[in-house]
Parts: C-alpha cells; sequence; structure tokens
C-alpha cells in the first residue's frame, strides 16, 4: 500500500513538474547554454579551504563534463572559517543524469549532503553546492536514506524532479501561498 500511495504521490509531482516546465517555456525562459551537452548551465560550489590545493584539477573535472567554469565558480570558505554547508540547490530543469553527476560531486569535495534549497529560489538550470546565499527557511533537511532516493539512477528527470519536489515540501509550499522572494 505504501509504494502504491508513493507513486501516485511521484506521478501527481511529476505533473506538476512538466506544468513548471511548461511554465518556463511559456514565459520565454531560454536557457544560456546548450543543453543537449549538459542541463547545467550555471553552477556555483563552496568548498572547504583544504580543497584549494586541488582548485586546478576540480576545474578541469568541471569543464570535462561541459560545465562552464568561470572564475568565481569555485569559491574556498577561509582556512579557520570551518565547513561549509552541507546543502545543494538543483533547478527544476537539471535532467537527473546531471544531478546525481552534482550530488556526487558534492559529496566528494563537502563530504555530505543534508539539506535541499527550495527550486522556486534559483533559476531552472542552476545547481549550487553548499550554498550560504538563502536563510534556513530555505533550505529543507533530509535524511540519508532521502538521498539515497534521488541518486537511483532508474529515476528519469520528471522523477527526480516530483522526488526532490516532495522532499521540500514545494507544492505543500505552493498551496498554501508561500512567497518565495
Amino acid at each position: 500500500m505504501k509504494k502504491l500511495v508513493f507513486f501516485v504521490i511521484l506521478f501527481l509531482m511529476s505533473f506538476s513538474v512538466a506544468l513548471s516546465s511548461m511554465d518556463a517555456q511559456s514565459i520565454g525562459y531560454k536557457p544560456s547554454c546548450d543543453t543537449s551537452k549538459t542541463t547545467v548551465c550555471t553552477i556555483e560550489i563552496w568548498l572547504a579551504h583544504k580543497h584549494k590545493k586541488n582548485n586546478r584539477e576540480i576545474r578541469k573535472f568541471l569543464k570535462s563534463k561541459n560545465l562552464k567554469v568561470l572564475r568565481h565558480t569555485i569559491q574556498y570558505w577561509k582556512p579557520k572559517g570551518g565547513h561549509p554547508p552541507t546543502n545543494i540547490a538543483i533547478g527544476s530543469l537539471v535532467s537527473a543524469k546531471d544531478a546525481r553527476l552534482m550530488i556526487d560531486i558534492a559529496l566528494q569535495y563537502n563530504d555530505k549532503i543534508d539539506g535541499l534549497i527550495l527550486r522556486p529560489l534559483n533559476p531552472p538550470n542552476y545547481v549550487a553546492i553548499a550554498t550560504s546565499a538563502w536563510d534556513e527557511q530555505s533550505e529543507i533537511l533530509i535524511t540519508s536514506e532521502d538521498l539515497i532516493k534521488l541518486r537511483d539512477p532508474k529515476l528519469t528527470t520528471e522523477e527526480f524532479q516530483a522526488l526532490y519536489a516532495e522532499l521540500t515540501n514545494e507544492l505543500e509550499n505552493v498551496k498554501k501561498g508561500a512567497k518565495f522572494y
């Protein structure tokens, strides 16, 4: 019974994700990159200072994945600044494959992910790893089990985005009339 309810929720949420993708297209949204290569047009990463020595290697890796790497794409915490936030923001038009890659990068360079940033706060083809740009109400804590579900390679883009929306209670917040900045 739980599986049936889960799949019904996923179906309904994927329908709402499809609508949000159509909304983006209907208002004239055009991605700023060639989405046939990657659905991530903008990526921002904040890493612990210990990774600064690997800057060239990290940039080269990102470029090998067709990600646009600008001077400020990767920023480093101050040497005694503590650990960067352990969250990730994934835009509503990022494919499941690209999102899993972003999650893998976050886990490799930022140790863990225990928070998701609400999608309506960010552009559709955007990813931020370890962002401190938003307040506490913009970040929804998740469990390691939730992260395992998001990393499931069987998820289609629609299923991934629906699960992300479910984990952040996005639909519930929209129903309540929550305002996003």
